[in-house]
């Protein structure tokens, strides 16, 4: 076969045509498989950039400030409820107190003056929205607003480690015993069998410890087990049982998935998502698959010494479930913790028009966070995060934006075994914020080359009233120009690039835009060569 000329090879002249490859798909994250193997469409790293659809990849918003500094109070549990109309997130500390944020006033006080709790494994629910009822090891407890007291008496659990609301009644589970209160009573006296009360022993050789997480969702309340996924149902009084003891349908949905991260689970449109040890899960009716499959290079270096937040969030007005993982000696992005991010989105093949519903995932990075929690701003999900003991809102600062990390695939072009020699790169985005820095590398298997992009763009000057130019002045009595939001085109030479596959890095410090399109010009060099 004959070999196609290098261009060092001075001897001939360079006739090879000049080819050009675009990425405009944008699908999402995949990382399972190596770079140079994932499929063409995909990202192989979408860091704090939100792949909308084909064309369209969008900055996120930052983290905002600090809403909450606890300081020596380290939180290691928080829930989203309303009480009496306004929103809180529930946050526990490992010393035992029980701290109420309220989102909209950007407050928040200490609620169980006088009676601490273990530090570990609580659990809280909603009453209507007149009580928080808690559970912990040290018994069952309610918050109305102003008092919390511990309730107590006849038939009321002593502890237990999670507690929902289902069919107006309150579920407690301990180890596997699962108590229900009276109808319509969260108080001590709907704990007797003569008020409706009762508790079970789930005998279930699929449950094989404890419960970990009651979550009612769907008309069901699932059960989580380490090992396990029941669903109580159909809850009712005969008609004349004396006393008037519930009966209830109790079925096992999963005999061997469940999970031992209870702060991952959360419901999700008419599903339940949480975390597992070994992927991400959908629960829908009696099937929970595990949707992480794209994200399996990444889910193999997660590091469980830190357990598994979630919640749902709002970002470009997409519904996304969000999960907080750290991992550890990642070969290639090395140990730290973020926040990967599903939704699932409608997408048309190009080739056969076919449309095909698909899994979406992308990363944010916003730091070392330890717990993430929904809480609802303005009637929408919100996330909120704590970083060390200070709590912020994730993507709650529209007006600046964070750093970002986009990763296209090696490819490997027409011919796999080919070198491929770079000559021009660059890309296509609107620009909304600038910032301080966006470079653009040619990435190959072993090396890594900055392109020096031409980021120059529209400038101009103030012209005043008078028709004089003038400058603005910033705090810092720098003088500067001002940059007008738009459509660039941005491109660099590629340095000496020289490989059997060769894929693109784009990276920012502060700038927000909506990614068009990335592309490279490359010619094919010989075959077969070292």
């Amino acid at each position: 076969m004959a070999q196609i000329p290098q261009p060092n090879d001075a001897s001939k002249p360079d006739t090879r045509p000049l080819l050009s490859k675009y990425f405009r798909q944008m699908v999402g994250v995949n990382t399972q498989a190596s770079r140079t193997a994932i499929p063409d469409e995909y990202f192989y790293n979408l860091e704090n950039v939100i792949p909308i659809g084909p064309q369209n990849a969008h900055v996120v918003p930052n983290i905002s400030a600090s809403l909450h500094d606890y300081s020596t109070d380290s939180i290691y549990w928080s829930q989203g409820l309303n009480l009496n109309g306004v929103e809180y997130l529930v946050n526990f500390a490992t010393n035992g107190k029980v701290f109420l944020y309220n989102i909209g006033a950007a407050t928040s006080a200490q609620i169980n003056v006088g009676h601490l709790l273990s530090g570990a494994l609580s659990q809280c629910t909603q009453w209507k929205n007149t009580q928080i009822l808690f559970i912990d090891s040290t018994g069952y407890y309610n918050y109305d607003g102003t008092t919390f007291a511990q309730i107590t008496g006849t038939g009321v659990p002593s502890a237990g480690n999670a507690i929902a609301v289902y069919a107006s009644r309150v579920w407690i589970a301990q180890g596997r015993v699962l108590y229900c209160s009276g109808v319509d009573d969260y108080s001590a006296t709907s704990w007797t069998a003569a008020n409706g009360a009762a508790a079970i022993n789930l005998t279930d050789p699929q449950i094989r410890s404890t419960i970990y997480r009651l979550i009612p969702a769907n008309g069901y309340l699932y059960i989580f087990s380490v090992t396990a996924i029941n669903a109580i149902s159909d809850v009712y009084v005969p008609s004349g049982a004396s006393p008037p003891t519930p009966v209830f349908t109790n079925q096992n949905l999963q005999a061997l998935i469940g999970t031992d991260q209870p702060a991952s689970v959360i419901p999700y449109d008419r599903n339940v998502m949480f975390a597992s040890r070994y992927g991400i899960h959908n629960l829908i009716g009696v099937n929970a698959p595990k949707v992480s499959v794209d994200i399996d290079g990444t889910w193999q270096y997660a590091d469980f010494s830190q357990n598994i937040s979630a919640g749902q969030v709002v970002v470009s007005n997409i519904l996304c479930g969000a999960f907080l993982m750290k991992r550890a000696n990642d070969p290639v992005f090395g140990s730290n913790t973020i926040v990967v991010l599903w939704f699932n989105r409608d997408d048309t093949n190009p080739t056969t028009g076919v449309v095909n519903a698909t899994d979406i995932w992308w990363f944010a990075n916003f730091g070392a966070l330890t717990y993430i929690v929904q809480g609802v701003v303005n009637n929408v999900p919100a996330l909120f995060g704590f970083i060390g003991n200070k709590l912020y809102q994730l993507f709650g600062d529209a007006t600046t934006a964070p750093a970002t990390q986009v990763w296209s695939k090696l490819w490997p072009m027409e011919d796999e075994i080919a070198k491929k020699q770079v000559i021009q790169v660059g890309f296509e985005a609107d620009f909304f914020i600038y910032g301080t820095a966006l470079k653009l590398f040619v990435d190959t298997a072993s090396s890594s080359s900055d392109s020096n992009i031409n980021t120059s763009v529209s400038l101009g000057q103030w012209i005043n009233t008078a028709g004089q130019s003038g400058q603005w002045i910033n705090a810092a009595l720098t003088m500067g120009g001002w940059a007008a939001p738009g459509l660039f085109l941005l491109s660099g030479i590629a340095p000496p690039a020289w490989d059997r596959h060769v894929g693109l890095r784009l990276t920012s410090v502060g700038y927000s835009y909506e990614l068009h399109l990335l592309a490279m010009d490359y010619k094919l060099g010989d075959r077969w060569q070292p």
